[in-house]
């Protein structure tokens, strides 16, 4: 008999059970898929979600980056993390190597292919998703505006570097980022209104410095597609009932930080389930997605302001860091913040 039920193995739900199961709560892990699968993601990790992985599991064997690259027409600025470094963990390998460590754990059963059904345990963690089963008792609602992702994988990519590349066009924002052997991650986030079945292929294209480097590309995963992007959870706790990683709310993936807030998430919520003060727990992770949401929003307002002005933005040299301190931790997101990352020279 299990203290905890944790529905979904992914990485909220692996690394939560492996919080739990070394402080000696008996947990089933169920996940309905056999094997991990590849999912529309921005597959990466952000430092802190690092270091919470690090101190939980240790670290795959996954490409390391040290910041991020913005881009707008042909002006480029880089920004390092201010501390550590990031990750790129392809989806269906990383899945797997954190499934595999939870079900090392003591104290924890994995099981595989199996649907939840209730039983005696007290408390029943909702780690299932955008899509949890268990929205229908804490209500999810998606966040406006609606934003459509596609993700992809291919082989010959050109320039690849030790940075996170994000590239801003009027229609959308494209992702670039090495997964390691030579592969690298496309990923394209657009607005309802503006999202296209070939929007990868078109970004490609339409950004005059992919366009050179992606000639000779060749295409190793299928495109996947997520929408909506955004999903707010105005209540992740109820009467035995809690919900993290996407199931407790969900980032517009332009911040980077659903997997880190996932992974960061485990020992608060682990902490609250062995208390039973679930309502700490509460406030922490609802706070962490308003942190993200503030981002989200700040960062959305680059590629809308126009060509012209987002470049003027890019070259704020205050505007880069900022961003970065503000996604990893180090700095609180209120007006002096925007201002500063905004106006600041």
């Amino acid at each position: 008999m299990s203290d905890v039920a944790i529905v979904g193995a992914g990485p909220a739900g692996a690394a939560l059970a492996i919080a739990l199961g070394r402080q000696g709560v008996r947990v089933t892990l169920y996940e309905r898929a056999w094997d991990p699968r590849l999912k529309p993601c921005g597959e990466g990790l952000l430092p802190h979600g690092v270091a919470a992985l690090a101190e939980l599991a240790g670290l795959p064997d996954a490409p390391r980056v040290r910041g991020l690259r913005f881009v707008v027409g042909r002006v480029a600025v880089e920004a390092d993390f201010p501390d550590g470094f990031g990750m790129v963990v392809r989806r269906d390998r990383f899945d797997g190597w954190l499934r595999d460590a939870a079900s090392a754990t003591p104290n924890v059963e994995l099981r595989l292919g199996t649907p939840y059904r209730p039983g005696a345990e007290r408390m029943v963690v909702g780690a299932d998703g955008k899509r949890s089963t268990f929205h229908r008792r804490l209500p999810a609602y998606p966040s406006m505006p609606r934003r459509v992702g596609l993700s992809t994988h291919v082989g010959g990519l050109e320039g690849l570097g030790d940075r996170v590349e994000v590239f801003f066009h009027p229609d959308g924002e494209l992702y670039v980022a090495s997964t390691g052997g030579g592969e690298a991650l496309v990923s394209a986030l657009f607005y309802q209104s503006t999202f296209r079945r070939d929007g990868i292929e078109y970004l490609l294209n339409a950004i005059p410095e992919l366009r050179a480097r992606a000639a000779h590309i060749e295409q190793t995963t299928p495109v996947l597609a997520c929408a909506p992007l955004g999903l707010r959870v105005p209540r992740i706790v109820g009467e035995g009932l809690l919900l993290i990683g996407d199931a407790a709310g969900a980032p517009d993936p332009i911040t980077g930080d659903g997997m880190a807030m996932a992974l960061v998430s485990a020992a608060p919520a682990a902490r609250a389930i062995v208390t039973g003060d679930v309502r700490a727990y509460e406030r922490v992770r609802l706070e962490m997605g308003r942190t993200a949401e503030r981002l989200g929003r700040l960062l959305l307002r680059i590629p809308r302001t126009g060509s012209r002005t987002a470049r003027l933005l890019l070259r704020r040299r205050a505007l880069a860091p900022t961003l970065l301190d503000v996604a990893v931790g180090r700095r609180a997101l209120g007006p002096a913040t925007m201002l500063r990352a905004v106006g600041g020279g």
